[in-house]
């Protein structure tokens, strides 16, 4: 599960101007919420549009989730990973870090 794995990275990286918005892709906001407070998460959530509003899905061709993007300061997408797996995140440092 990639949210809690990520939360060690924004706390470390935050104050060098690392962002984290995840997008809750299910439209299920009390499980959202009961997650996110059982998991410590502090970074932002955002839920999807339905249908025709989910801009999550048209915009960044998302079809699996989970799927993180890296965006540089200029907001181009420099880096993409679709899943995840236990230990990814040390590659998802490597690659902030590359950012920053």
């Amino acid at each position: 599960m990639e949210l809690p794995r990520l939360e060690p990275l924004y706390q470390q990286y935050k104050d060098e101007g690392l962002s984290i918005i995840a997008i809750e892709g299910k439209r299920d906001r009390d499980r959202a919420r009961k997650f996110i407070e059982e998991k410590g998460l502090t970074y932002t959530f955002l839920e999807t549009g339905e249908e025709e509003d989910n801009f999550i899905k048209e915009v960044f061709k998302v079809r699996a989730y989970p799927t993180t993007f890296l965006v540089d300061d200029e907001g181009r997408i420099m880096f993409v990973h679709v899943g995840f797996s236990g230990g990814d995140e040390a590659k998802i440092e490597r690659e902030i870090r590359m950012l920053l």
